[in-house]
């Protein structure tokens, strides 16, 4: 469970082994993925292929060591191979522009140039950067140890976030979209819309069993599938209760559904996502006149 490393995957070939998935960038994880390998025969250096679905600390921060002990084939999807080269473009992808454009009369005196996601990652499950030597996209298979493993562009979280389908055994691997937690989004991350497509295309799939990046194995695939579903849709529907009362300031509805600890991020993040989809529903109309947009139901 976050901050800890995400679930991470091993495949076995006549070439040795293939890893989806790394973990975070402390070196004690690290030393736990390597007692994983040999638990299983393998050493890093076995390594010849590294899948990632996404460029996050939790599924990569571990790459720096790996690499200097291997030199494997890396994929991502092309919209995370930058973010994986330059982790600090995930300030983009997480929109951290929003605390500096709408917070910071909260933060006092916190210089705007000191927020940082890889600082915020640094104390809870560190970074780490990668070159990819391939990419992966929506439709195409990856053939890997007698698997076919089907890509499944599945953006909410982050913008190239995938999800992997073996058709023949009904399995997907469901990397943060569906698990024992609902993963934080943001508008440029494909935000409230992109997750709840993503649902949706889960959903059409023929599926007996997920294993998500975060949790136990999940066998009720309609019921994790509903129930991440809920989480969203209530979000909105606190935010439509709210702006029952009158129009809305970003922030106060940002307080309405998020902790103090969590307001400034993700809340802030989150909630301007479910506003954008909103807006496209024409549910709400936005009023960016002001330093932090408002927002009124257009609801009759």
């Amino acid at each position: 469970m976050w901050p800890e490393p995400a679930n991470s995957f091993l495949l076995a070939d006549p070439d040795g082994a293939i890893l989806i998935d790394a973990g975070c960038g402390w070196p004690e994880r690290y030393a736990t993925l390597k007692e994983f390998l040999r638990a299983h025969g393998f050493s890093p250096g076995d390594i010849h292929t590294v899948v990632l679905s996404h460029a996050h600390p939790d599924h990569m921060g571990a790459m720096p060591f790996l690499l200097a002990e291997c030199s494997p084939r890396v994929f991502l999807h092309p919209l995370e191979v930058e973010l994986a080269r330059d982790p600090a473009l995930l300030n983009r992808s997480f929109d951290m522009c929003h605390i500096t454009d709408y917070y910071m009369e909260r933060l006092g005196d916190t210089d705007p140039a000191s927020i940082d996601i890889i600082d915020y990652f640094s104390n809870l499950c560190p970074m780490g950067d990668a070159v990819a030597t391939g990419t992966m996209e929506e439709g195409e298979t990856l053939a890997l140890a007698g698997h076919e493993l089907e890509v499944i562009h599945t953006p909410g979280h982050a913008p190239g976030h995938v999800s992997f389908y073996e058709r023949s055994r009904r399995l997907l691997l469901s990397g943060d979209l569906v698990g024992a937690v609902v993963a934080w989004y943001s508008p440029s991350g494909g935000g409230a819309k992109g997750y709840l497509e993503s649902l949706e295309k889960v959903e059409a799939l023929d599926i007996d069993l997920i294993m998500p990046s975060h949790g136990e194995d999940i066998t009720d695939i309609p019921a994790a599938v509903e129930r991440t579903r809920k989480v969203l849709l209530a979000r909105e529907e606190r935010i439509l209760e709210q702006l029952a009362d009158g129009p809305k300031s970003l922030l106060e509805l940002t307080d309405s559904l998020f902790p103090e600890s969590t307001r400034m991020f993700p809340g802030l993040q989150i909630t301007d996502s479910h506003m954008l989809r909103l807006e496209e529903l024409g549910t709400v109309t936005r009023d960016a006149s002001g330093q932090v947009p408002a927002f009124t139901s257009a609801r009759p």
